[in-house]
């Protein structure tokens, strides 16, 4: 188990410097276009919807702290 630990330990910072790369490599303008398709697509076959789902989810946080009493 040390050794997961060690491992991930010493891959963590590798892994954040190759997507800090990959992030700024990126061209937002081009994959902005790539996804333009699919983004009109979602928005003529799915209405938008009425809530963006706050006030259940408050509901429900509001709930989950009353059964922790």
């Amino acid at each position: 188990m040390l050794k997961w630990v060690n491992a991930w330990k010493k891959a963590g910072p590798i892994l954040q410097q190759l997507r800090d790369q990959q992030i700024r490599d990126t061209d937002t303008a081009q994959a902005l276009l790539r996804l333009a398709d699919a983004f009109e697509s979602a928005r003529m076959y799915h209405s938008p919807r009425r809530s963006s789902g706050l006030v259940e989810q408050q509901a429900y946080f509001r709930r989950l702290a009353v059964a922790k009493r």
